[in-house]
């Protein structure tokens, strides 16, 4: 028991928080760039998809659009991914988001569009907003690094992780994603999206072995999966469960499609 809590502490919670540190920096640059048009009114941020879905009206179309829009919790993956593996601008970050509001219209039907109000963000809110962001991101990156270094650690001290993984590894191979790292990433995902990083982390970047092809599959896979199990159970509260599984379905589909695309076009011209 003692080897197990000493090697959790030491070869999981200790490096995996010690990388997160060392990009920290570009990503308070980052959130900083983003709080700024978020202010603004430019980019259309919906906070937490589990409580835009309960919030708004009974409207099925709404819903589907809003499982694409990337929640607040997705924003630092996003960020993470095009910074780290990637080494994308903000303008990266925020051409992400515009694809996946245009993604979110074609699907859920333009009706659901609500047109942003402009607004000049003054130096007081913009610095308190900053700070609240930054905050934020550390309060959710760290319950999320926690909770999948905790899990991660603890399947692989049983050897059972990677196997697990490895079953569903076929199935995201034709995207270019068939390392069962990867899969486990995205498994824990579906849990919350932030702890993505944690399993990153845990892992190893470099030990993803993700070409530019594979990079950019990653991203736009992350950015359009199946929204997390508590946004479902939202969901299905509201709509169902025959709604809700379509939904997850869809969002399945769509990213898998969108993905395959990329991977394969970059391949094609790399």
């Amino acid at each position: 028991m003692l080897d197990f809590i000493s090697g959790l502490v030491t070869q999981g919670y200790y490096p995996v928080f010690k990388a997160l540190l060392s990009f920290l920096p570009h990503v308070v640059i980052l959130l900083t760039v983003v709080s700024m048009f978020r202010d603004s009114g430019f980019i259309l941020g919906f906070g937490c998809t589990t409580l835009a879905i309960s919030a708004n009206e009974k409207n099925t179309k709404l819903a589907r659009f809003l499982t694409f829009i990337p929640c607040s919790a997705k924003l630092p993956v996003l960020i993470f991914l095009s910074s780290t593996i990637l080494g994308f601008t903000i303008f990266g970050v925020i051409f992400l988001y515009l694809f996946a509001i245009f993604t979110g219209l074609l699907l859920g039907g333009l009706s659901v569009l609500k047109y942003p109000r402009f607004r000049k963000p003054t130096a007081k809110a913009f610095i308190k907003n900053i700070f609240k962001n930054i905050i934020e991101f550390l309060k959710r990156i760290s319950l999320g690094i926690i909770l999948a270094v905790t899990v991660l650690y603890t399947l692989d001290y049983f050897s059972l992780l990677l196997p697990l993984a490895g079953i569903f590894a076929p199935l995201f191979t034709p995207i270019g994603l068939g390392s069962p790292m990867i899969v486990a990433c995205l498994v824990f995902g579906l849990v919350a999206k932030e702890m993505i990083i944690g399993a990153i982390l845990t892992f190893g970047v470099a030990n993803l072995e993700l070409t530019l092809a594979g990079g950019m599959s990653f991203l736009f896979f992350t950015l359009l999966y199946t929204t997390c199990i508590p946004s479902l159970t939202a969901i299905k509260a509201k709509y169902g469960l025959a709604f809700t599984v379509k939904t997850a379905f869809l969002n399945f589909v769509v990213a898998y499609g969108i993905s395959f695309v990329v991977y394969n076009a970059i391949c094609l011209i790399y």
